[in-house]
Order: structure tokens, then sequence, then C-alpha cells
């Protein structure tokens, strides 16, 4: 149940992403705006929930974590200005997915059963049905949109990998704060790095604020409640697997609410994706 929480909640969140690019909005303001409700959340939540009492082990994930909870995103944007859209998508879900695997059978030594399995492997077919691509587009293989990918699964890896090793030796409470501190520094340096400071206008900044408000408190109550548990109690696999499912949430939201399009291929993709995570619940 933690994990389908944090599937919705995950799902919610690149919902509403695409209400900001719909209704005008600037992605990077918004990523900033959402960070400077994000980081005093979590400091005031330290304050009256942790110890305020950071060791070697809890600022080094922090930091670590934090860089590349701001680097895989950035990656991944950066990817899609050279490659075609439904391939980097395809390609980095899916590569994450089995990488994660590797990692949580052969280093962390995960034990799965063939249902897990099955349900992997269906899952992984479903989100290749859900992205919309087929064999038949044309592929231009950027050199730099290769690069930006293969830096964008790694990040994704090691934050996965990495949160899964250090969630159960630190105070989440006092955690969270550095870490979202971490990245919420990393975006402003980029936006100073890009010189987008100058585009920050009054006017961009209301177009984003209800949308980075609601981020973030979802983010919020989801990361201290719900993602720790997803990693304690089962398989970093599995549970990285189950979140990446994220993408039928607001495949669902935009159908009802923004009257998008369905095909055959996207229902076929959901009913799938029902039925491997009927077989996850077994």
């Amino acid at each position: 149940m933690y994990s389908l929480a944090w599937l919705t909640c995950v799902g919610l969140g690149d919902y509403i992403k695409k209400l900001v690019l719909d209704r005008g909005g600037d992605r990077d303001i918004f990523l900033l705006v959402s960070y400077i409700f994000y980081v005093p959340l979590f400091w005031i939540n330290a304050l009256f929930q942790g110890t305020l009492t950071y060791d070697y082990h809890t600022i080094q994930a922090a930091l670590f974590i934090g860089i590349s909870n701001f680097g895989a995103p950035l990656w991944i944007l950066t990817s899609l200005k050279y490659l075609n859209v439904s391939f980097a998508f395809v390609t980095i879900r899916i590569i994450s997915s089995f990488a994660i695997l590797f990692i949580g059978l052969f280093i962390l030594w995960d034990s799965l059963t063939l249902y897990n399995i099955l349900w992997f492997l269906l899952g992984a077919f479903a989100i290749f049905l859900l992205s919309g691509f087929t064999f038949g587009q044309k592929l231009n293989l950027h050199p730099k949109g290769i690069i930006a990918l293969c830096i964008a699964v790694v990040c994704i890896v090691f934050w996965n990998s990495y949160y899964k090793y250090m969630v159960d030796g630190v105070q989440i409470h006092d955690y969270a704060g550095l870490q979202f501190s971490v990245s919420a520094m990393c975006i402003i340096l980029y936006m100073i790095g890009r010189r987008k400071t100058s585009q920050i206008t009054l006017k961009e900044v209301q177009k984003v604020v209800p949308y980075s408000l609601i981020t973030a408190w979802i983010f919020f109550l989801f990361f201290l409640y719900v993602l720790p548990n997803i990693y304690l109690l089962g398989p970093l696999s599995l549970g990285y697997k189950m979140i990446s499912y994220s993408l039928i949430v607001p495949i669902i939201l935009s159908i009802i609410f923004l009257w998008e399009s369905v095909n055959k291929t996207k229902i076929f993709a959901f009913w799938l994706t029902i039925i491997s995570i009927f077989l996850f619940l077994i």
C-alpha cells in the first residue's frame, strides 16, 4: 500500500507539471518556487519532529542524494532536447529499472518470487506501451542526447540505491531538511549559471505559485511518511518499479480532466498495468 501511495504521489506531481506547462508556466521557475516551499516545510518539521543532530553519514547522504535528486530531472530534460521524446522516456525508465533490479539482486541480495519477476517484466512492457513509442519512429541519436540520457539513468539509479542503503540508518526528519536544502542550492546555482534569474518576474512566479504549493505539501507528507516505508519494508527493485508506474496517473487524469484522446494501445497498457500491480500484491 505504501508503494501505491507513492505511485499516486509521483503521478500527481507529474500531472501538476503538465498543467504548469499547458498554462504557459516556466518549468525551471516552477521547480525553484517549489523548493522555496519545500525547504522551510522540512526544516520546521525537523525542528519539531527531529533531533537536529547530524553525523557524517546523514550529511554525506543528504549531499549525494540532494545533488542526484536535482541532476536526474535536469539531465532528463537535456536528453529530450536532442532525442526522440518517446525513445528517451522508454530508455530511461526501462534501463534504470533493470539496473536497479541488478543492484537489488546481486549487491543488496533482494529475494524475488516468480510472481515478482513476471510482474517486473509486464511492468516494463506496460511502460513501453504507455509511452507511445513505436519502432517505426525515426531516431536522431545525437551524441549529446545519449550522454545526457546515460547521466540521467546514473542519477536515478544512484538516488534510489543509495536511499535504500541509508534510509534505515538516519533520522528521516533531520535528513530531509538537509537533502532538500542541497537540491535547492543546486537549482539556484543552475539558474544563475543559465542566466535565468533575469527571467524571474512577478507574473511568472504567480503562474506557478498555486501548483508549487500543492506539490510541496504532497511531497512533504509522502517523502516523510511513505517513501521510507517502501524501501524499509520491501526490495529495492520492486519499490522502484512500483514508483515507475506513476506514468499511469497523469495519463488517467489528463483523459478525465483535459479530455485527451484514448486509443486501444493505452487501454491495453492500462489493463496490463492493473494486472501487473495485482501480481505485485500477491
